[in-house]
């Protein structure tokens, strides 16, 4: 079982900094240095999440709560097609 949550949660945070890192703002949009600044930090901790588990393995024991957690993320960023401005409810 600790498998199939290391490999479930590597996905997810892939899937997540992904998602995030391919997100192209429309013209005219404004420019929210406080949602970039969001933004930035979740493709951080999610792909360092990734590489940590790639590196590393199983020996970096994810919970199944922080998969839990980490699920929803990435459900809210694709339906949100990677804006986190969206995501958040920043007006």
């Amino acid at each position: 079982m600790p498998d199939l949550v290391t490999f479930l949660t590597f996905a997810a945070c892939s899937a997540i900094c992904g998602r995030l890192m391919t997100y192209r703002r429309a013209p005219g949009t404004r420019y929210r240095i406080g949602v970039s600044v969001c933004a930035w930090g979740l493709v951080a901790c999610t792909g360092g999440q990734a590489l940590q588990i790639l590196l590393i393995g199983a020996r970096s024991h994810p919970s199944g709560w922080q998969l839990g957690v980490l699920l929803v993320l990435a459900v809210l960023s694709f339906r949100a097609r990677g804006n986190v401005a969206r995501i958040l409810k920043v007006d």
